[in-house]
C-alpha cells in the first residue's frame, strides 16, 4: 500500500522539484539580466583637437625678437646692438604650438640703456602682450685720426682709421664714415684716437692769407685781370680782402677757386 502510494506520488514529486528548479534558474537570469543592465557613468575624453597645446616663450626668444627690431629701427646709425633681457627671467608660457613676435613701437624714439619694451605675441585668435625689460648697448665705428693734425691740415685717407666704440644715445654727433672726412681740413688742432666730429672738420681752404692770387674784376661784358696778394684765408664761396699788387688798394673779392678771387662792381 505504501509503495503504491509513493509510485502514485512519484510523478508528482518530479513535477514539483522541475517547476522549482526552472523558478530557481528563471531567478537567476533575472538577477543577471539585472547586473548587465545596470547602468555605469561615462568616462569623458576630449578630442585631441579640443585639447589646447601651449608653448614656452624663452628668455632667449625674447632676446632675438627685441635685436632684430633695434637693428631694422638703428640701421645705418650703429654698428652693432647688444641685448640682455632682464624680465621675465623664465620662460613665459602661451598657448598653441607656434606664434608670431612684434614689438609694439613706443610712444617716442629711445636709445640705449634700460629699456621696457612691449612686445605682441600672436597665435591665431590667441594674442598676448609681454613687457620685456632690457638693457641695450650700441657700437658704432667711429673715425679718428692716427697723427695729429694741425688746423687747416688737409686731411688724407692714411690720417684715418675707425674704431669701435660705445654710444650712450642713437643720434650720437661722430662721423663713421670715412668718405666724409677725406678731402677735408681740420677746424682745429687734432690729437691722435679723437672720435670726430662734424665740428671738427671744415672744407679746405682755396686760398691762405699772404698767398699770391689772380684778381679778376668784371664789370658788365668787361674782364679785367690782375695779381693780388690776399690778407685773409678763405674757402670756396667765402669773401676775403685781396690788395692789388699794382695799385695797393685792398678790394673785397670772392674766392672761386685755388688761388683765383673775383670782385664785381
Amino acid at each position: 500500500m505504501t509503495r503504491f502510494f509513493i509510485v502514485i506520488l512519484l510523478p508528482f514529486l518530479v513535477a514539483f522539484g522541475t517547476e522549482t528548479v526552472a523558478m530557481a534558474g528563471t531567478q537567476a537570469e533575472a538577477h543577471a539580466t539585472a547586473v548587465k543592465k545596470r547602468p555605469t557613468s561615462p568616462v569623458k575624453v576630449a578630442p585631441a583637437a579640443e585639447r589646447q597645446s601651449t608653448s614656452e616663450v624663452t628668455v632667449e626668444v625674447l632676446t632675438l625678437v627685441v635685436q632684430k627690431y633695434l637693428e631694422r629701427e638703428w640701421k645705418q646709425k650703429v654698428a652693432t646692438v647688444s641685448v640682455t633681457v632682464l624680465e621675465p627671467a623664465e620662460s613665459v608660457v602661451i598657448p598653441g604650438d607656434s606664434a608670431d613676435f612684434q614689438v609694439i613701437p613706443g610712444p617716442s624714439e629711445e636709445g640705449p640703456g634700460r629699456r621696457m619694451f612691449r612686445v605682441a605675441v600672436a597665435n591665431g585668435k590667441s594674442k598676448k602682450t609681454l613687457q620685456v625689460v632690457a638693457d641695450v648697448t650700441a657700437m658704432i665705428d667711429a673715425v679718428v685720426p692716427n697723427r695729429f693734425l694741425k688746423a687747416n691740415e688737409p686731411i688724407d685717407a692714411e690720417d684715418l682709421k675707425t674704431v669701435r666704440m660705445r654710444v650712450h644715445q642713437v643720434n650720437h654727433p661722430f662721423l663713421t664714415n670715412e668718405r666724409e672726412v677725406i678731402g677735408m681740413s681740420a677746424a682745429r688742432p687734432l690729437p691722435p684716437d679723437v672720435p670726430l666730429r662734424a665740428a671738427f672738420i671744415r672744407p679746405p681752404l682755396a686760398v691762405k692769407k699772404g698767398d699770391r692770387v689772380l684778381i679778376e674784376v668784371q664789370r658788365g661784358g668787361l674782364s679785367i685781370r690782375t695779381y693780388g696778394i690776399t690778407k685773409s684765408s678763405g674757402q670756396i664761396g667765402q669773401t676775403i680782402t685781396v690788395a692789388n699788387l699794382d695799385s695797393g688798394r685792398e678790394l673785397t673779392a670772392k674766392v672761386v677757386g685755388p688761388s683765383l678771387v673775383q670782385v664785381e662792381f
